[in-house]
């Protein structure tokens, strides 16, 4: 298993486990987490029609087209394993939000819209962008993108995108402060986890061959 992702599992997986134990054992300092980033994210008013196209921009369908975009670029490009590595990590990773879920039944904020139906923890939108963002960041751009400059420019957009999308979930009380970041805390741990199956399954000079 590669260092990052021992970091990425090592870090993440203990945040979502005490969020989500947390979250389900109604512990008092959730309550508080909560409360003070949900003033500090409604800190500034009349964002909400901005708020809801980015939140759009990340809806969990609208995640599946930017990897199915991503795999389909890699395929032609004959980077097949990688095109495989994306699919595979974005539908297993809906697939164990949606069980934990169910699990977890975590109401969504009273405020929500009718739109944003089911239980709250973890977001889906977040989870499905941060596969997209870390897969991106840990995988694909250390292999095609040789500048670091530039490498630290895309990280830096792409992490920057990755906040606005968290905050836009709970400026329009979709979820809570700690479902976003539950799901940026599961979505970094699943990205390792399977980034570190894989490379038992394809060999390095094949997966990353450009």
């Amino acid at each position: 298993m590669q260092k990052k992702n021992i970091i990425t599992i090592c870090i993440g997986l203990p945040i979502f486990l005490i969020l989500a134990i947390s979250i389900m054992l109604h512990a008092a300092w959730i309550t508080g987490f909560d409360n003070f980033f949900e003033q500090l994210v409604h800190t500034i008013p009349g964002l909400k029609g901005l708020m809801l196209k980015i939140t759009f921009l990340a809806d969990t369908k609208v995640d599946l087209v930017w990897m199915l975009l991503i795999a389909v670029i890699l395929w032609f490009r004959r980077q097949r394993p990688l095109a495989l590595s994306i699919v595979i990590t974005m539908v297993t990773a809906d697939a164990v939000g949606y069980v934990i879920k169910h699990i977890v039944q975590r109401s969504r904020p009273l405020n929500h819209l009718a739109v944003d139906d089911g239980f709250s923890f973890p977001s889906g939108h977040t989870l499905g962008m941060v596969v997209i963002v870390f897969w991106l960041i840990l995988i694909m751009i250390p292999v095609i993108v040789k500048s670091s400059t530039t490498r630290i420019w895309l990280y830096v957009l792409l992490i920057v995108w990755l906040i606005i999308v968290m905050i836009s979930r709970v400026y329009v009380y979709a979820h809570f402060p700690s479902d976003v970041c539950g799901s940026v805390a599961f979505s970094v741990t699943w990205v390792g986890i399977v980034d570190a199956i894989w490379d038992k399954l394809t060999p390095r000079t094949q997966k990353n061959n450009f």
